[in-house]
């Protein structure tokens, strides 16, 4: 803050507190408040004079700056902001500080803005993108989807109660690059069907 925005940040203040601002004032201003940006003392004065009746001191300006500025750095990654990541090696602690510190800085000093909440909401409800399952390789039936139940590949087959099952002929048939015979698989079953019953009434 410079002289002149010094003088003009007390006149601001005399406007609440009817002070007298003269020379000797700017300058003992100027001592405490000079490395202080001048729309943030301005912002603190307002601040003092909404919750406080008392005349406002530099120090009131100076702690009160300091404060929003270390808030403001708190939250470099809160909701809207993005999660950065210091540009430094981490094993380079010298360095990997001082990217932490540059970005703080520019988080307080306000360079590093919020997303507009429709940027933030703009991919909600939006479907992720999954993986190829064609690129999924299983050992065995699960390596392919099965034809019969509809089974996806890695999940086993299932009946028509929901149950698991060993895989359908179809599935079998599938992940040896086979055709499958509906019909011949059919025949296969009233055989076996047939030489059960034969079993039992025996």
């Amino acid at each position: 803050m410079t002289p002149s925005e010094t003088a003009e940040l007390l006149g601001f203040a005399a406007a609440f507190d009817r002070r007298t601002v003269g020379k000797a004032d700017v300058l003992a201003w100027q001592t405490i408040l000079g490395d202080i940006d001048y729309t943030a003392a301005r912002a603190a004065v307002t601040a003092h004079y909404g919750r406080e009746t008392r005349w406002i001191m530099p120090a009131d300006i100076r702690q009160h700056v300091l404060t929003q500025r270390a808030d403001t750095a708190a939250d470099i990654q809160g909701p809207g902001l993005p999660a950065a990541i210091p540009d430094a090696d981490p094993d380079d602690v010298p360095a990997y500080l001082a990217a932490v510190k540059e970005q703080r800085t520019r988080a307080a000093d306000g360079e590093l803005k919020r997303r507009p909440v429709a940027e933030l909401l703009a991919g909600v409800g939006h479907d992720i993108p999954r993986p190829e399952t064609a690129a999924v390789r299983r050992p065995g039936p699960l390596g392919v989807a099965c034809p019969t139940c509809h089974a996806p590949i890695g999940r086993p087959c299932r009946m028509h109660s929901g149950r698991e099952r060993a895989p359908h002929e179809a599935r079998e048939a599938a992940v040896h690059g086979r055709e499958h015979d509906p019909a011949a698989e059919e025949q296969r079953r009233k055989n076996a069907s047939r030489h059960l019953t034969e079993e039992t009434n025996a």
